[in-house]
């Protein structure tokens, strides 16, 4: 047995857990004060195996399933700091010790989020600007090498061509909520550019109408996900 942690709040008001929240394993989440802590409430359930011994499709559920608890978290209109997922403890009390420790981060964290949530702008190529095939020819092509070379060169050339496009919307996006949002991250892939920004309650409507004016070109389109908890803006 072990005890599972799924996220931290600031000392509780009148929200609560649902008293039929179940998350990982079909365990009970129930509230752990830590008094230690000045009061810091921890979302944690009792988990048989706490070894995650699966992978693929099955690990993905466990992670979804961690979400849930998180979301509903947030839902109480407090907002947690979200836990890695996995992140287990012997018991309650070595659970405690942790948190208690690291009062100080953990309470500099909840400060940074509260009464805000992480909203997601995904900056998506449009199919007409999405980089070319390899197209390789033949081996017994006429100057296949050479080709093959030329044909790496120009999908090098396109996919930084297209990197250079996302990172100056990027820009743009980033300016015109500049003033709305506390906080921003940016992730950037071969596919897509992911920018995680962290916007208080209140100022929610504003910012989704501020995104609504920014107009992304033919390239790329934007958009718009959330609101959920800050998992890019806690701590581990």
């Amino acid at each position: 047995m072990a005890t599972y942690l799924y996220c931290i709040l600031a000392p509780a008001r009148a929200e609560a857990l649902r008293a039929d929240l179940m998350g990982i394993g079909g365990a009970t989440v129930r509230s752990l004060v830590v008094p230690e802590a000045a009061g810091l409430e921890a979302w944690v359930a009792t988990i048989v195996d706490a070894r995650f011994r699966v992978t693929g499709d099955a690990l993905a559920k466990l992670a979804l399933l961690h979400n849930e608890v998180v979301d509903a978290a947030l839902a109480t209109g407090r907002t947690p700091l979200p836990a890695r997922f996995a992140t287990c403890f012997a018991d309650d009390a070595a659970c405690i010790a942790d948190l208690a420790k690291r009062y100080a981060e953990l309470h500099a964290g909840l400060e940074r989020v509260a009464n805000a949530v992480e909203m997601a702008v995904l900056l998506v190529p449009t199919n007409g600007s999405r980089p070319a095939g390899d197209s390789r020819p033949l081996r017994d092509e006429p100057s296949a090498g050479r080709r093959y070379l030329e044909v790496v060169r120009k999908r090098t050339r396109n996919e930084e061509q297209l990197r250079i496009a996302a990172e100056q919307l990027a820009a743009r996006v980033t300016a015109a909520v500049k003033g709305i949002v506390r906080g921003e991250t940016r992730v950037l892939s071969p596919q897509l550019l992911s920018i995680a920004h962290l916007v208080g309650r209140a100022d929610l409507q504003r910012y989704r109408d501020t995104l609504a004016g920014v107009t992304p070109g033919p390239q790329f389109k934007i958009l718009v996900a959330g609101p959920r908890a800050p998992y890019s803006f806690a701590t581990d």
